[in-house]
């Protein structure tokens, strides 16, 4: 029979997930793919781990970049797109990309780049996911804002209590005007029924 042998180590585990919005150093994932839309656009579907802080290893999934090329003014936004995404990831500036979005995908894996993430609903079932909002070259280091994933009681945002400037200190006594009050008498005479 053989013995196991292991000291267990809570950075070193399936599933760790980013739990608060920021701006974190990645590199493009080998999960990443290109799918096609049901409208059938191109689209690079790219996912990030994280390299360092405290959500190294993690995985932020489902960046979906559109191709559209159904009019100018789709097609120059979609250039700008990738063009945003080559430039974070360090692709030369003036290199010629005329290949398949698979091939484009595939040779961005590895890639090394910064992205800002925030909270965003889903559409199809409510769940809150960090949506990619910005892509840039790296930084010195991924900066958590502190913002956590929002509830879906209400969707207000679940910050840590030390990073929230509106947060009342104050308590029920002190923010209750007339928790302190005496008996108020009100004349019958004076009442509207």
């Amino acid at each position: 029979m053989t013995t196991i042998n292991f000291t267990v180590d809570y950075n070193d585990v399936f599933g760790k997930a980013v739990e608060e919005a920021g701006s974190y150093n990645v590199k493009i994932a080998d999960s990443s793919t290109a799918k096609t839309t049901k409208k059938g656009q191109e689209m690079a579907v790219l996912d990030y781990e994280v390299l360092d802080g405290k959500y190294a290893g993690a995985v932020i999934r489902y960046d979906n970049i559109l191709w559209n090329d159904n009019t100018e003014e789709t097609l120059k936004l979609s250039a700008k797109r990738f063009n945003t995404l080559m430039k974070a990831a360090g692709i030369e500036d003036g290199t010629q990309i005329n290949s398949t979005m698979s091939a484009i995908v595939k040779g961005l894996v590895g890639k090394k780049l910064n992205i800002t993430v925030d909270w965003e609903q889903s559409d199809y079932n409510g769940k809150w996911n960090l949506s990619v909002k910005t892509q840039q070259p790296l930084k010195e280091q991924s900066e958590p804002n502190g913002v956590f994933r929002p509830t879906n009681n209400g969707g207000a945002s679940a910050t840590k209590a030390s990073s929230n400037p509106f947060a009342s200190t104050a308590s029920k006594a002190e923010s209750d005007p007339f928790s302190n009050s005496k008996d108020i008498n009100i004349p019958d005479e004076d009442l509207p029924f």
